[in-house]
């Protein structure tokens, strides 16, 4: 292995890296609920944030087309999760984002 290979295991993983990983994991049925959500939340945070290309924008709608027809019950499990985040109200100690 070369010194260019290498570096390759030292680069911070793209959003299409981590859909990637999870189509693995699902392919694999390893993937569990809590995980589906943790990765949809990064991936969904990263392009969010317009730190994703097209691509990736693409394999996510993908991602969710899949879940919808092939495990509805971990979607569902993920939506519901993601509802009840939103409409919790902050604690005292955290406002705007911020440890008061």
């Amino acid at each position: 292995m070369n010194e260019a290979s290498y570096k390759k295991f030292f680069r911070a993983p793209t959003s299409a890296d981590k859909l990637d990983l999870f189509q693995t994991l699902s392919d694999l049925n390893e993937i569990n609920p809590d995980l589906a959500f943790a990765l949809l939340k990064i991936v969904h945070a990263e392009l969010s944030a317009a730190q994703g290309e097209d691509s990736a924008y693409k394999q996510y709608a993908k991602t969710i087309a899949f879940l919808r027809h092939r495990r509805g019950e971990m979607l569902r499990y993920v939506s519901d999760i993601w509802d009840a985040e939103r409409t919790a109200e902050l604690p005292d100690w955290l406002k705007d984002g911020v440890i008061k």
